[in-house]
């Protein structure tokens, strides 16, 4: 595997970010709805670039473990042939009625080198994004010669044609009564709405959920047809046990379902059931071993440990000292990967080399009866850094990195 590398900014581009002011880029994404100080996030003035190249690659790869993730979903439905956690267990029993599984997927990958691999997975609830991609926007629309060579990627874009394709007029965008006080995250919400245009997306909390309808074969709300649902709640452990009734009755009502709630059979910590579906997937994973196997008094120093069948953030321990002695079935070891570093320069006054992982948006369509990927893109990236060590957890003061994609011939 390749040696951890610093990637160094193209001098072209540094030309021209260098005399742009940190107070015009603060200014522009407050104009994009990008920064509030009720939910401040830091972002880098300095890009991250992905060649066109290495795109291709990224294509390739999500391609790969999408269509092992989506035909390992199919055999997991089945609980004779499948017994995962109790959440896994719950999902089981949810109705699926259509015959193409669609969403807007995030791939977590880390790069080492020209290695990428995979850490996590997630289908339900985080695939399609506004307000991060914001920070590439405002980049781009201050110094408009970089879109001479490089393109802003985002998923709303792909997730508008993915609604148009499909002949949806109307879809409700599922979220919690609170998410206001989440400033970003209302205004993800709120991005998102405008980017699928012209399909109308209503935002609606969970204190108006009682004013949908159905009769098993549509979906009304307020006196009006809703084609499609999209969950952003409901999608975490807590939430989806205490209100699955909720997800049965939306999946019951007609409506077609993005990012179905079922997908969670999907998001184990343990990635290595895609390589067992197409051993072509194992390019792209982490070594992995169960902790059971792991040789008494082994060091673990430069390993993850997880907890096999966990979902979002949870169950991931960087380093770990003390080892669970109980139910050690339950758990693996990846290697940690050394990631490439890269230099930023933040609105907050950060400012030094940081690690940084690529988070790829992947928008997909996937046919249950014939058991074959229509459709999979690569459709935006998201980019995190750390500012000590190499935990990209934005919650312990990282940041977002612009992402520029250099446009092919085609795009050029």
């Amino acid at each position: 595997m390749s040696e951890r590398v610093f990637r160094r900014l193209d001098e072209a581009i540094d030309r021209q970010i260098s005399p742009l002011d940190m107070r015009r880029y603060e200014a522009r994404l407050r104009e994009l709805l990008y920064w509030d100080e009720r939910d401040p996030c830091d972002a880098s003035i300095l890009p991250l670039v992905i060649s066109h190249e290495r795109h291709t690659a990224y294509e390739r790869a999500s391609a790969c473990l999408c269509s092992a993730a989506l035909e390992a979903f199919v055999g997991r439905r089945d609980p004779a042939l499948f017994t995962g956690d109790s959440l896994q267990q719950l999902v089981q029993g949810f109705p699926l009625r259509q015959d193409v599984i669609s969403g807007n997927a995030r791939f977590d990958f880390l790069e080492r080198g020209d290695d990428i691999r995979l850490v996590e997975m997630n289908f339900v609830g985080v695939g399609t994004v506004g307000h991060s991609l914001q920070a590439t926007r405002a980049l781009i629309d201050l110094v408009p010669e970089l879109a001479e060579r490089y393109r802003l990627l985002h998923p709303t874009h792909a997730f508008r044609e993915q609604l148009l394709r499909q002949g949806i007029g109307t879809i409700a965008l599922l979220t919690k009564d609170n998410d206001r006080e989440f400033y970003g995250s209302w205004l993800d919400r709120v991005i998102i709405a405008e980017g699928v245009r012209p399909v109308e997306m209503i935002i609606v909390p969970r204190a108006e959920w009682p004013e949908f309808t159905s009769d098993g074969s549509s979906l009304m709300f307020r006196g009006r047809k809703i084609d499609a649902i999209y969950p952003r709640e409901l999608t975490w452990q807590d939430s989806m046990r205490a209100e699955a009734d909720w997800c049965r009755f939306f999946l019951s009502s007609g409506a077609f379902c993005y990012d179905h709630w079922s997908l969670v059979l999907v998001e184990d910590k343990d990635l290595r059931f895609l390589e067992r579906i197409d051993p072509a997937a194992g390019a792209y994973l982490p070594q992995t071993i169960d902790l059971e196997a792991l040789p008494p008094g082994a060091d673990t120093s430069g390993m993850v440990l997880k907890r096999k069948h966990e979902h979002g953030g949870e169950g991931v321990w960087m380093s770990p000292v003390d080892l669970p002695q109980d139910h050690r079935g339950d758990y693996i070891l990846q290697e940690r990967i050394a990631m490439n570093q890269t230099h930023v320069k933040s609105l907050m006054g950060f400012e030094g080399v940081v690690s940084y992982d690529v988070a790829a948006h992947v928008n997909y369509d996937y046919d249950l009866r014939s058991r074959r990927l229509l459709s999979c893109q690569v459709s935006g990236y998201l980019s995190r850094y750390a500012p000590r060590g190499d935990i990209v957890n934005i919650s312990k003061g990282g940041g977002l990195i612009p992402v520029l994609v250099e446009k092919g011939v085609e795009q050029a």
